[in-house]
């Protein structure tokens, strides 16, 4: 007999499923990624466009239609990226606005992220959390539920810390 309080795994058109173990590690990653980026919106949505989470400030926004523009357009730059031999883990897509700037961020095979940002956050911050996590989100769904609770997950700010710092090794090796 199945616990009626427990929630059922979520079937996605991808053909992924969420269990709740992942939809918890989720739900951790993008409340961190909210708080340390620190951004105004976050949309996790999967690759044919259907929500999984949205968090922060959306107005007047459709998500169902968000989801499927943002999934359409990193769909769109993928394959820009592949003829033009630019493709690589992670893609990841900027759009600078007077006020806010957008990323959209590919997160693995199934998973797009879309993330707000203030106008005054910096770029280069902004790119690293939101690359991360959206690293941490892949690893999520491509681990089987019983293993999720044995990922390093998290932005912790050791681990930005560090991550920070290589950014800046990285500029004077290059």
């Amino acid at each position: 007999m199945t616990n009626p309080n427990m929630k059922k795994p979520i079937d996605f058109p991808s053909g992924v499923t969420l269990f709740p173990s992942q939809d918890q590690a989720i739900d951790r990653i993008l409340n961190e990624l909210k708080q340390k980026c620190p951004a105004q919106f976050v949309l996790l949505a999967e690759v044919s466009g259907q929500i999984i989470s949205a968090l922060g400030e959306r107005g007047e926004i459709n998500l169902v239609a968000l989801g499927s523009l943002v999934a359409g357009d990193l769909a769109a730059s993928q394959e820009i990226a592949r003829l033009t031999d630019q493709y690589q883990n992670y893609q990841l897509i900027l759009r600078e606005g007077p006020k806010t700037n957008t990323f959209i961020s590919e997160a693995g095979p199934h998973l797009v992220l879309f993330v707000r940002v203030d106008r005054e956050t910096p770029l280069g911050w902004a790119r690293l959390i939101i690359r991360e996590a959206s690293r941490q989100l892949s690893e999520v769904v491509l681990t089987p539920p019983e293993e999720v609770a044995k990922l390093d997950l998290g932005l912790d700010d050791e681990k930005l810390s560090a991550m920070f710092s290589e950014g800046l090794d990285g500029i004077w090796k290059r």
